[in-house]
């Protein structure tokens, strides 16, 4: 894979479990974003609406943290040990590596 296409990987422990992010940017933006790990998600369902919303927006903390907030509140998510903060935190160490 071309090195300049290859995702970066983030991984953080949260209490609810590991959570795993591959992110690609471009100028800024969330092109393509996976994740993954053994948290659990309620419904589940709303995780993968999660992962399309994120497509799409600018690559800095407080936005990612803000979109992934308001799907909680949308979707009605649940989820035991783990909390946007925690999402927000493995794609921001992808972003960093």
């Amino acid at each position: 894979m071309d090195e300049a296409i290859k995702p970066k990987q983030g991984l953080h422990k949260s209490k609810g479990g590991l959570i795993r992010s591959f992110v690609k940017t471009e100028n800024g933006i969330i092109k393509d974003i996976s994740i993954s790990g053994d948290f659990f998600m309620f419904p589940e369902d709303a995780f993968f609406r999660m992962v399309q919303e994120l497509q799409g927006i600018h690559a800095i903390r407080e936005d990612i943290e803000r979109k992934i907030q308001e799907i909680y509140i949308k979707e009605k998510i649940q989820s035991p040990g783990t909390f946007p903060a925690d999402f927000a935190e493995s794609i921001m160490k992808a972003l960093e590596v």
